[in-house]
């Protein structure tokens, strides 16, 4: 970074010509990769609008193209309307097609797939990254194919696809391991526990994140993993202790401004205190949650939150929650992020109960258990099993961090 300031600030005294004006976009754009790292997204939206001027009358078609994608990243990360990120990406990618830039054009591709992956536009996401993906294969660009598979492995996750999720991981793992670079076996690392977590092996994604730190994380790369291993800790029932990970690691998002990657963890926080009994403490995590992910357009994000809020009234207030169920139910359908639906559909049969409509609690009891066997989910069967029993035997379902035997 110091040397790109030093570049800046020496052509601050050199003459304003056409070679100095690329210069300067150069030691702009060039930093992209540092700053990402550092977690300064933000800084750097503001050093690439300082050069916006120059980039529209410069003619070199691969310096607007990288100027656009960039700005399209990063815009949305930090709380950008996605639809403005789109745009920005696709103007990336048209001029890059123009000038038969296909390395750019794949930029372009891979940062668009992050844009749907943060909209819910999951399928779209997964296709949009693939093309990408298979472009910087064929170029050897591995460093890429990684950024790209970051964003092809939470749509994965999202969508329940457990397996391809974790085929991603082990790709970009290999493609670390080629390179000698830390930084991609780090997030690899934590990735795999990632999508162990959401999978339901608690144990395992805790080990892999406490891999992933011993390698050394970047700012950004730990504060991830220390969120990612706080969900794994929640689940494994040390909750004091997750949501002391999470609780570091959304300051730290907020810190630097990245408002998606803080709304999302804030949902796992949520959770976290759903776990603990702390309901006020849930319930205003999720009001703000679905505030944003309302005007952000989050659309999966909004599904989640939907759904924990319902689970946050139902204890005690089972007709409010329905309100908050019923619309998390037809977004995550609608979007196909199969698992989260099945864990709202065991949340409408705990909701079916309480009015005594039992037919229809068992029924999508059984809607909710086909769907985590179909995906491979291992720690939500067993909880179905048991809330059906429970209902068999007259006892209450339950609801979320609520064994079914102390109801």
């Amino acid at each position: 970074m110091n040397y790109f300031n030093d570049a800046l600030h020496r052509l601050d005294l050199l003459p304003d010509t056409e070679a100095n004006r690329l210069r300067r976009i150069d030691a702009v754009l060039k930093q992209a990769e540092v700053k990402f790292a550092l977690g300064q997204h933000a800084e750097h939206i503001q050093a690439l609008d300082q050069i916006r001027g120059l980039v529209d009358q410069c003619n070199d078609p691969r310096r607007r193209a990288t100027w656009h994608y960039w700005r399209g990243f990063l815009h949305v990360l930090t709380g950008g309307q996605p639809n403005s990120a789109i745009e920005y990406c696709k103007e990336a990618a048209a001029i890059a097609s123009s000038a038969g830039l296909d390395e750019i054009k794949a930029f372009a591709d891979s940062c668009l797939a992050q844009v749907y992956l943060f909209i819910g536009r999951l399928h779209e996401a997964n296709e949009t990254g693939e093309r990408a993906l298979a472009s910087f294969e064929a170029l050897g660009n591995l460093w890429w194919a990684c950024r790209t598979i970051w964003h092809l492995n939470p749509a994965a996750m999202a969508l329940g696809e457990w397996d391809a999720s974790l085929k991603y991981c082990r790709r970009a793992l290999e493609y670390g391991e080629a390179l000698k670079d830390v930084r991609i076996k780090v997030v690899g690392l934590w990735r795999t526990g990632a999508t162990y977590v959401y999978q339901g092996d608690p144990k395992r994604a805790v080990q892999y994140c406490e891999d992933a730190l011993a390698l050394g994380a970047m700012p950004f790369d730990a504060a991830m993993t220390k969120a990612v291993r706080g969900y794994g800790k929640i689940k494994l029932g040390q909750v004091d202790s997750g949501t002391a990970d999470l609780n570091e690691a959304m300051l730290w998002f907020e810190k630097s401004r990245l408002r998606y990657t803080h709304t999302r963890y804030a949902l796992l926080l949520a959770e976290g205190y759903l776990r603990q009994g702390d309901s006020a403490a849930a319930r205003s995590l999720i009001e703000s949650v679905l505030e944003q992910s309302r005007a952000m357009g989050y659309l999966h994000l909004e599904g989640v939150a939907s759904w924990l809020m319902g689970e946050c009234l139902a204890p005690q207030d089972p007709v409010a929650a329905e309100p908050y169920i019923s619309p998390a139910i037809e977004i995550l359908e609608r979007i196909g992020a199969r698992n989260d639906l099945a864990r709202a559909t065991v949340t409408r049969a705990a909701l079916c109960q309480t009015v005594g409509d039992i037919a229809a609690s068992r029924q999508l009891l059984d809607q909710a258990q086909a769907i985590f066997r179909a995906l491979g989910t291992l720690d939500e069967p067993p909880r179905v099993e048991a809330a059906r029993a429970a209902l068999d035997q007259g006892l209450a379902i339950g609801f979320l961090g609520t064994p079914v035997e102390k109801r």
